[in-house]
């Protein structure tokens, strides 16, 4: 079978993780095109891309468990548990167990673990196979992590699996640091798989946030994400343009969260604190200027911030939950930080 022809089969496989995960990196390759100089090959590529995500001709579904399985029933009720309300009837097994090992990359390392065994008990006890085979896409990172292993049901892999690995990581050295490379080739592909992901980039989004489910939002968010990427990339490394241009970079990967944003001790969380190490170290490196974070309470945050969002969140009321722009200052200029913090 030809690869189009592939493709289009598994697209056409509608609410499975196999479509989900491929119609998320077929979308951010489609964007990230767009982005990038006009080259051979590039304007058939787009147009491929094009004809393939448009909508497939209706085929019938591959067969899937019963939807009142003992499994689909555990990984809905472990779902719906961390996100109520993100699940649909349409969703089987392979979804599910999915949308578990997303959600779970939101909560604290603890909590996280808890879910996860709870999901593979679950798994095993239906005579599923989980973790095999291995993770059908790999992307790069400063650490091997397999973040949704992959999940096999009667014999057919109904989740092919995500992990992190250091084989394919960015290197060191570039204009680009190496932090917030590796983490701007994971958000685009999981905010194409996570439905609870928003972004609040002010040049797209002014005053609030948008939900990243939405394709425009997705593709509007990617090619800011991929412009950022080329301005730091374009820039004489340590001058102040090129911190400028870090400032901006951090900014969009920082503006991708949950509501409430994921908390310090999480997956998402770690890799903000990531992003905010590198943007310091790469202040100090290029001694062209500083940059600052808001503290804890938002009250303290002073003149640090400028246009923040408010969420109702009781359980922390008066928190800062997450600084999505860091305050800057480049050869004497000075740019605000934003924050979102709980009303």
């Amino acid at each position: 079978m030809a690869l189009e022809e592939t493709l289009r089969a598994v697209l056409s496989q509608t609410a499975t993780a196999p479509a989900a995960l491929t119609k998320g990196f077929l979308t951010g390759l489609r964007t990230a095109l767009d982005a990038l100089p006009a080259g051979p090959g590039t304007a058939e590529l787009a147009a491929d891309l094009d004809a393939v995500l448009a909508a497939p001709e209706p085929q019938r579904p591959v067969a899937v468990a019963s939807a009142a399985s003992p499994l689909r029933e555990a990984l809905l009720d472990l779902a719906e548990r961390i996100a109520p309300g993100s699940t649909s009837p349409a969703h089987d097994e392979g979804v599910l167990w999915t949308a578990v090992h997303l959600n779970a990359l939101r909560l604290s390392r603890r909590d996280a673990d808890l879910v996860r065994r709870a999901a593979e008990e679950a798994a095993l006890r239906a005579g599923a196979r989980p973790g095999k085979p291995g993770a059908a896409v790999t992307l790069p990172g400063p650490k091997d992590e397999r973040l949704i292993p992959a999940l096999k049901v009667g014999g057919r892999t109904v989740a092919p699996g995500l992990a992190v690995g250091v084989g394919g990581a960015p290197q060191t050295g570039g204009p680009v640091p190496a932090d917030l490379a590796a983490f701007a080739a994971m958000v685009p592909v999981l905010a194409g798989l996570d439905p609870g992901l928003h972004h609040c980039l002010q040049a797209l989004e002014f005053s609030g946030l948008r939900g990243l489910a939405e394709p425009a939002a997705l593709t509007g968010y990617v090619g800011q994400l991929n412009q950022r990427l080329e301005e730091v990339a374009g820039r004489p490394r340590h001058s102040g343009p090129w911190l400028e241009s870090v400032v901006r970079l951090h900014e969009a990967l920082c503006s991708v969260v949950h509501l409430p944003p994921a908390p310090e001790d999480s997956w998402w969380g770690e890799w903000r604190i990531a992003c905010n190490d590198a943007l310091s170290d790469a202040a100090l490196d290029s001694g062209a200027g500083t940059v600052k974070f808001p503290p804890g309470r938002y009250r303290s945050a002073g003149d640090l911030t400028r246009h923040d969002i408010a969420i109702h969140y009781p359980e922390r009321p008066g928190q800062v939950l997450a600084c999505v722009r860091a305050w800057s200052s480049v050869h004497g200029i000075e740019t605000p930080g934003r924050v979102i913090y709980a009303s």
